[in-house]
């Protein structure tokens, strides 16, 4: 009897493709990879100016970090402009793993089912995001009416009397 202790596996990270399915997997015919390799490609297209953008907002954050010793309160903007660059990259890679995945159903044999899962988890993570901001604009956006209609109630935008 061993009293070696039971070997573990490391968890997978969710990033990771899955390990192989033994299991016969559904393969695409030509006429469904066209139509996924037409979505990769289009998923490149917007996967680019992602890109693009993220590259401008972290340059411009970077020259606004230069402009704090003569203004401070260039703090906020140098903050606001590093998010949206972090987003728009994270953003990008989701769909880089995506497209990527797509593609792979288009160019291999055997695991057409195991990479359509991992495109979709990108896409999946992409859209949670997405939603994540959506959700955040509209519970802004109904700040603002309330802090709006409470101000009218309360005559504060009278002008001048």
């Amino acid at each position: 009897m061993s009293s070696d202790p039971p070997a573990t596996t490391p968890p997978t990270p969710p990033w990771a493709d899955p390990p192989a399915d033994p299991r016969p997997q559904y393969e695409f015919d030509d006429a469904q990879n066209r139509v996924i390799a037409d979505l990769a490609l289009a998923i490149v297209w917007v996967r680019l100016p992602l890109l693009v953008v993220g590259l401008l907002q972290a340059v411009i954050a970077t020259g606004l970090v230069f402009r704090l010793k003569l203004d401070g309160a260039h703090v906020v903007a140098v903050l606001s402009h590093a998010l949206a660059a972090v987003v728009a990259f994270l953003l990008a890679g989701w769909l880089g793993r995506a497209a990527e995945a797509f593609a792979r159903i288009t160019t291999t044999k055997g695991s057409d089912v195991t990479h359509l899962m991992t495109a979709l988890r990108s896409l999946g993570s992409w859209f949670d995001l997405l939603a994540f901001f959506v959700k955040l604009y509209l519970a802004l956006l109904a700040l603002l009416i309330v802090l709006l209609l409470v101000g009218l109630l309360a005559d504060a935008f009278r002008g001048p009397a």
